[in-house]
């Protein structure tokens, strides 16, 4: 039951950011709302998980540096799943799911791959996202 608490306030709170965005008029066109996805996760993968990996490795905390790790592998992808949509915006495409990874995150389009080439999850394992 707890787990169904949690789930429901994670859920709570993504209305409460959605919220706040649009209170803030940080929800824009498709377009300027890609190249800030882009940017975001640009940073993230040059700069702050980088840092987080090294302070990891300086606390000596081997779990929280694999996290950042994989977290950083992820944001690469991420970065380039957004680019290549803004660079395709205008163009009709096929419509597919999408697939990640319960442990690390890796998002695939598509399909799943076999195994996680981030982690080594089995792609079984993966959740769909429509």
């Amino acid at each position: 039951q707890a787990a169904k608490l949690f789930r429901a306030a994670a859920e709570a709170e993504t209305v409460h950011a959605l919220n706040h965005l649009k209170a803030l008029k940080g929800i824009a066109s498709t377009r300027e709302n890609l190249q800030a996805a882009v940017n975001g996760e640009t940073h993230e993968f040059k700069h702050m998980y980088p840092d987080m990996i090294e302070m990891a490795k300086t606390e000596g905390n081997k779990e929280a540096g694999q996290t950042f790790h994989w977290a950083n592998e992820v944001e690469k992808i991420h970065a380039g799943l957004y680019q290549a949509m803004l660079a395709n915006l205008e163009k009709a495409g096929e419509v597919y799911a999408y697939y990640v990874c319960p442990l690390c995150g890796y998002t695939a389009e598509k399909e799943a791959p076999e195994t996680c080439p981030v982690c080594g999850t089995k792609g079984k394992a993966f959740k769909k996202v429509e």
